[in-house]
């Protein structure tokens, strides 16, 4: 059962694992002196004490209580666009602010920029939407109801197909949230939580032996005992219902 739900390729590696959107843990970062923004990435401790880091301050601060960190956790930087003439907004690239000091900033997360400024900025640079649709773990639902109805594809990675750890890893890239491939190495990466503490967003699976090594299934779970998955060959992604009959073994929160 476990081959018809993992993955061809298992990413490892030594060292802090990434949870933001590009990172891979084939290739570990050092980790960090403490916890917040570092200048590319938010780093964050595990329930098991291991770092991590996501380029999702709604992410971070879910994962740390509402703690914003080092100094530099609202992820801006003081260098001003080459070409001169800067203005507070979108630039194309990054929301540009000023901080009390009268100095420029800029953050590539649009809730950062709204605290900053009360959602100000030029008129000319207003052509990015004003927030995306959705973050955190409501764009890793989003991403996978979106492909209910669609064929389970052995090491399907999508678009047109999907395992389903293949949808797990794909529908949190989405949310910023970078996994790895295979089902099991997915709850190893993950915090692990009780089915009493199962929020929308969790990971619930399916072992075949009762125990981490013997995890062949993997889903979202979307709360009120429904979840989405990428069953089994033959079948299409698609939202079930938790029963007594088959209950998953562990539960996970990326």
């Amino acid at each position: 059962m476990r081959s018809t739900c993992l993955a061809t390729t298992v990413l490892a590696g030594a060292g802090a694992v990434g949870l933001g959107l590009g990172a891979t843990t084939a290739h570990a970062m050092p980790a960090p002196s403490g916890p917040g923004w570092d200048g590319h990435v938010y780093w964050f401790k595990n329930a098991a004490g291991e770092w991590r880091y996501t380029k999702w301050q709604s992410v971070y601060l879910e994962r740390t209580g509402g703690s914003k960190g080092q100094s530099q956790q609202q992820g801006s930087g003081s260098a001003q666009p080459s070409g001169g003439g800067i203005r507070q907004g979108w630039d194309g690239r990054v929301y540009w602010f000023r901080n009390a000091a009268g100095e420029w900033r800029y953050t590539s997360h649009y809730d950062v920029y709204v605290s900053r400024t009360g959602g100000g900025g030029s008129t000319a640079q207003q052509s990015k939407p004003a927030a995306p649709a959705a973050s955190g773990v409501e764009a890793a639902v989003s991403y996978a109801l979106a492909q209910v109805g669609k064929p389970y594809v052995w090491g399907g990675n999508g678009p047109n197909g999907f395992d389903c750890s293949g949808l797990v890893q794909q529908a949190f890239r989405r949310a910023g949230v970078s996994t790895p491939r295979v089902a099991d190495d997915q709850y190893r990466a993950a915090t692990p939580i009780t089915s009493k503490q199962l929020q929308r967003g969790d990971l619930v699976f399916w072992s075949s032996n009762g125990r981490v090594s013997g995890i062949h299934h993997v889903a979202i779970y979307l709360g009120d005992g429904t979840y989405v998955e990428a069953p089994r060959p033959g079948k299409n992604v698609r939202v079930s219902h938790l029963n007594s009959g088959y209950y998953p073994d562990f539960f996970g929160r990326p």
